[in-house]
């Protein structure tokens, strides 16, 4: 019996292949073909004083800026010896850009879900706030907020600081308050690395190379502070806090009216803030707290309604410290009647996981309390002047009845 092999046909063979090729082409040239939709944002001018210019898209003339008016992709923004304008992309970036400054708009879009805000400043200082949407990783040679000067990138990471950029050798710095700041050189690629500012510290560059940051001093804490007048909130935002807070556990419910910080502008900052987590839904407070300068104090406040401190055990909560930014030593919580320091807690020992904290009131008469005050200062908190601790599940412990006898 013969068997008969037959060879495969070199036209059967092409057809498949052509296929295939055609679909591997398709899957290169189909994202360039038809790129993803890009949708232009923009910064919103939210006031300005002195000499201030802004170009129009496409002349580019030079007119004066209007309150509330869109800065936009391609146009600039230029500052004379008395300028100032203020900037911000709601809850996300603020900016304060200061006088003899030229700052340029590169690019303002949402793309593929991301939103990029790339900055070009020319010369001068540039004050920034950024939220916590772009405390996120540099992703291959881009970031979702950047600033270029002519001789260094700065990419903002949840950052307060301070950008000044400059044709003369010595005039090139970034300052950073809080959160954290990647400078790289012109033309260097993420990749490569380069020098991560942290809070409370300066870098500068010498001779074209950046210089390791440094602790800021005195002096430059000063030209740093003003950045903090970018946290401002309006009424709205602070009336989104104060519904938010009652979810933070019974204690802001039953007791808690008002909430805030105090601290002396020249010698300190305090914040707090509620968020609610996403993945979990609970609402937590977060407390930051400067106390660069020696001798400074700050805190944050809770009023409330006379409650009896005689008739509660104490106040219980859960205390974290947040990733990379410092902490306390320790700090006080005071519980205050009429102006007045009842009792007084100091917590110590801080865990990046959440851990259970009880304040014993041993209060054994009636006594009313309308303010529990948490108070950051200079010679408590050891060496980490600018920090945050979070706290969460805040409860008044009823008093238990003692059984009859």
């Amino acid at each position: 019996m013969k068997v008969h092999v037959e060879k495969p046909q070199k036209s059967r063979l092409i057809l498949p292949m052509i296929i295939v090729l055609i679909v591997i082409g398709l899957i290169f040239l189909l994202p360039h073909l038809f790129p993803k939709t890009s949708l232009p944002l923009a910064y919103e001018v939210t006031g300005f004083e002195g000499d201030v210019q802004i170009t129009d898209v496409p002349d580019q003339g030079w007119r004066t800026p209007k309150r509330g008016e869109e800065f936009l992709s391609g146009q600039k923004i230029r500052t004379g010896v008395d300028g100032i304008i203020n900037l911000q992309v709601e809850d996300e970036i603020r900016l304060r850009l200061k006088e003899n400054a030229l700052l340029s708009n590169r690019e303002c879009k949402s793309q593929g879900g991301k939103e990029i805000y790339h900055l070009g400043l020319d010369h001068g200082v540039l004050f920034g706030a950024t939220a916590k949407p772009f405390d996120r990783k540099v992703s291959e040679d881009k970031a979702n907020f950047m600033i270029a000067t002519p001789v260094f990138n700065a990419v903002p990471k949840g950052a307060l600081f301070r950008i000044a950029a400059s044709y003369q050798a010595d005039g090139n710095k970034v300052g950073v308050l809080r959160g954290a700041v990647e400078i790289l050189k012109q033309f260097q690629l993420f990749s490569q690395g380069g020098y991560k500012i942290r809070g409370l510290e300066e870098a500068s560059f010498l001779n074209g190379e950046i210089q390791p940051p440094a602790k800021l001093t005195p002096e430059v804490w000063q030209e740093l502070k003003e950045g903090y007048e970018l946290m401002a909130r309006s009424a709205a935002m602070e009336a989104e806090q104060m519904d938010l807070s009652k979810e933070a556990g019974s204690f802001f419910q039953k007791a808690v009216f008002d909430h805030g910080t105090f601290f002396t502008p020249k010698v300190g900052f305090a914040g707090r803030e509620f968020f609610r987590d996403p993945e979990t839904g609970e609402v937590y407070l977060e407390t930051e707290y400067d106390v660069f300068p020696t001798g400074s104090f700050v805190g944050v406040y809770l009023k409330t309604r006379d409650f009896d401190a005689s008739r509660h055990e104490g106040l219980t909560f859960e205390i974290r410290r947040r990733g990379e930014e410092g902490v306390p030593d320790n700090f006080f919580i005071e519980l205050k009647s009429k102006g007045n320091v009842i009792r007084k807690f100091s917590p110590r020992g801080f865990l990046r996981e959440w851990t259970p904290v009880e304040f014993k009131f041993s209060a054994t008469k009636p006594t009313p309390i309308n303010e529990v005050v948490f108070v950051f200062t200079n010679e408590r908190v050891g060496e980490a002047k600018k920090g945050m601790l979070e706290f969460r599940n805040f409860m008044l412990t009823p008093k238990k009845e003692k059984a009859p006898v």
